[in-house]
């Protein structure tokens, strides 16, 4: 709710959106007055002055009694006793004159009575603390303690004088002047106040009063905390952030608004334009392009929350999660630059808009980028997040330096006997330093917390969870080798190509290498079935019909995803066992169940695998590298020439049967697989120079021709 009020409860965190200075004494000044003026004072009843003076008139009248008795009424010597006592001079005639007077004890005795009912009152000596007071406070002895009482009960010391005076004269009117004139001078002179001001007391209540409105102008950063998280607002807090927004709409006058909105739809196009220009395969399926907008949105909406949910620092702020994240997804150093420096950019709007945010986010987030190696494993975060805390808290470091260096940096350095350590002390320097390093420490933690979130989300998996089913020694792979060997040897080969291929147009090579490993693991549930691990022992789809052999076939995919599925295997590695073959025809098969049928038509669809299609570049190389491999070792002649023309015959067989529809790989791609698979193929079938010992026994042969059983032989070197 705006604007706030006093009492209310802050459900966000208050910063500082521009460098702002506070002037508390524009802010509080006239309430300073107000509570300073209207501030309640306390009085100290003091008892000793009002029987100090009763005990002076009892004497008094003692004295009268003794002067009186005596048979010579020495009127010059009660006189002196008066100006001793009381400070009166009356005149040795007017004191013989009191002495004559019959009535004076009794006159006297009348005094002190109307004196006493005077003092039960409130009288105080200095009237100016009770100015503009509505209520005093009293401290009484004990057990009565502090009371209050209405400021118009109290007197000044010369107003209860005046109305003894008044008192005095209406009550023994009919006293002689002369008489009565030294009587009521004497009653004046022990008049005193029974309050003094507690002047230690009343310091403090004002000081209390000036420390609440103070009076100096406060200089708050860019991201400073004005309010914290859950802070109940009191009279300054809401003072001041009615300051912050009246600044707010006066720096917003030109349109600056606008100007921030337009900022930021112009960065988010150019990363959008930059991607898409310099990275186009990040809209082919290799690399979701909607991955990195989400990690995006997922940091500007973690750290905007960190911002309004906590008191931390601006520099605390764990930006470096961001390329961490990105990283341990995906290795494309310049998109994942890019995608940190917008995030580094719109955070920057957010904590403050800031130059010096966006330079310090900006040096941690790019740190992070080239520290980040190929994470194998959760340990190896370490050091990156040791790094960008240093580098967080160096930046830190030299930012505050320089912002001080034209004031008392230089102004303090410069000064005999004051140390650098207490300048930074005075500038928190040490402090924030310690924040901006847990800053780029806590980026690491917060990056693991969300990457099986988003592994989830865009079926992908890290780094170091695919570097896990890259150990030869996992189940699936021992059975591959045990059960199917010639599936096993196809696999590693696969690998190899797919691999290279992979590389050579920048899609994810760690995930095609896994996912080559496991793409024919449902072979193992059947193994013999398969052409590679018959080893020429009896073809055994010679007694089956063209449909159940296809359906054999076709079940490795199925059989795959269930020993996939059983093992726990990320499902961005089963998408390349369901979509290693996409929806391919089995021409072999299908050509046979139409030969055996008179050359009828025969649906196409029992013959065909399941699906679905490749839907990322990864698995459409796969794909490509799978078939290549397995028709190169039916090639009789292996020249690059043999190698080039299968290799193009496979992959249009693929373009014109649409298996890559739903990938949207490039013909620019396609080019560079194509060039990587004969490349790689041309090198494992490079020829070498015949040994003698091969000549003479390739004469042998010729001379005299094999049986029909063939010896095993080993093969040269």
């Amino acid at each position: 709710m705006w604007p706030p009020k006093p009492g209310e409860m802050s459900y966000l965190t208050h910063r500082s959106r521009r460098p702002f200075g506070f002037d508390q004494e524009k802010a509080f000044g006239s309430k300073r007055e107000v509570a300073v003026s209207q501030y309640t004072p306390l009085y100290n009843s003091i008892l000793e002055g009002t029987e100090s003076s009763k005990k002076k008139m009892r004497e008094l009248i003692q004295k009268v009694t003794a002067l009186q008795s005596q048979a010579q009424r020495d009127g010059n010597e009660f006189d002196k006793y008066l100006r001793k006592q009381f400070g009166i001079d009356v005149g040795s005639e007017s004191a013989s004159a009191l002495l004559q007077y019959p009535n004076l004890v009794n006159l006297l005795n009348a005094v002190i009575a109307i004196e006493d009912s005077i003092l039960q009152g409130r009288i105080v000596e200095d009237p100016k603390p009770l100015k503009g007071k509505r209520t005093i406070e009293i401290l009484f002895p004990k057990p009565l303690g502090t009371v209050a009482f209405p400021a118009t009960e109290v007197v000044t010391l010369d107003q209860a004088r005046e109305t003894l005076q008044s008192k005095i004269s209406q009550v023994f009117w009919q006293v002689e002047k002369g008489i009565l004139d030294p009587v009521v001078r004497i009653a004046l002179a022990t008049m005193t106040s029974n309050l003094k001001y507690d002047q230690v007391e009343n310091d403090r209540r004002i000081e209390e009063i000036l420390r609440r409105y103070p009076s100096k102008t406060i200089h708050y950063n860019s991201g400073d905390v004005l309010v914290p998280f859950r802070k109940v607002l009191n009279e300054e807090d809401v003072l001041l952030l009615s300051a912050h927004q009246e600044t707010g709409k006066e720096g917003a006058s030109n349109g600056s608004v606008l100007w921030i909105l337009f900022a930021i739809l112009f960065s988010v196009g150019a990363y959008v334009l930059l991607l898409n220009r310099t990275f186009p395969s990040l809209h082919n399926g290799r690399t979701p392009f909607l991955l990195y907008l989400s990690v995006l949105v997922l940091a500007i909406v973690v750290l905007d929350l960190f911002l309004l949910l906590t008191s931390f620092p601006v520099h605390a702020l764990p930006v470096a999660f961001v390329p961490l994240l990105l990283g341990m997804l995906y290795h494309e150093k310049m998109a994942i630059i890019l995608s940190t420096l917008l995030s580094v950019l719109l955070v920057s709007f957010f904590a403050g808009r800031s130059l010096q945010f966006m330079l310090f986010f900006g040096f941690g987030a790019i740190m992070a980028v080239l520290v980040t190696p190929v994470i194998r494993k959760r340990s190896q975060l370490v050091l990156p997040s040791l790094l960008v805390g240093c580098t967080n808290a160096v930046a830190v470091f030299f930012a505050l330096v320089d912002g001080m260096g034209n004031t008392e940096w230089v102004q303090v350095a410069s000064t005999a006997g004051v140390n650098t350590h207490a300048v930074m002390e005075k500038t928190n320097i040490v402090f924030q330093m310690g924040w901006a390093f847990a800053g780029g420490i806590a980026s690491g933690p917060l990056a693991l917390l969300f990457l099986p979130f988003m592994e989830r989300v865009w079926n992908t998996a890290s780094n170091f969870k695919l570097f896990k089913y890259t150990d030869l020694d996992h189940p699936l792979l021992k059975d591959l080798l045990t059960k199917t060997p010639g599936t096993y040897q196809h696999t590693m080969t696969v690998a190899h190509l797919a691999q290279s291929a992979s590389e050579s147009v920048g899609a994810d090579s760690l995930l095609v290498r896994v996912g080559a490993y496991y793409h024919d693991v449902g072979k193992t549930t059947d193994p013999n079935h398969f052409v590679e691990n018959q080893f020429g022992g009896p073809n055994l789809h010679q007694g089956l019909s063209p449909q159940e052999s296809a359906e054999i076939i076709t079940n490795h995919v199925e059989n795959g995803l269930k020993l996939a599925r059983e093992a726990g295997l990320p499902e961005v590695v089963q998408d390349f066992i369901s979509q290693h073959h996409g929806t391919q025809l089995l021409e072999f098969f299908h050509d046979k169940a139409r030969n055996s049928s008179g050359n009828e038509q025969v649906p196409e669809g029992s013959f065909r695998y399941r699906g679905p299609k490749p839907q990322r570049v990864e698995t459409a190389v796969l794909m490509i590298a799978d078939a290549v491999e397995a028709a190169s070792r039916t090639l009789h002649e292996k020249t690059r020439e043999k190698i080039e023309s299968m290799v193009r015959h496979i992959i249009e067989v693929r373009i014109a049967d649409g298996q890559f529809e739903e990938c949207n790989l490039s013909t620019r791609d396609i080019a560079k697989i194509r060039e990587a698979l004969i490349d790689s193929l041309a090198a494992s079938f490079h020829t070498r120079v015949e040994y003698p010992w091969q000549k003479e026994e390739e004469k042998n042969e010729k001379e005299n021709p094999p049986s029909k059983t063939i010896p095993f032989k080993i093969s040269s070197v």
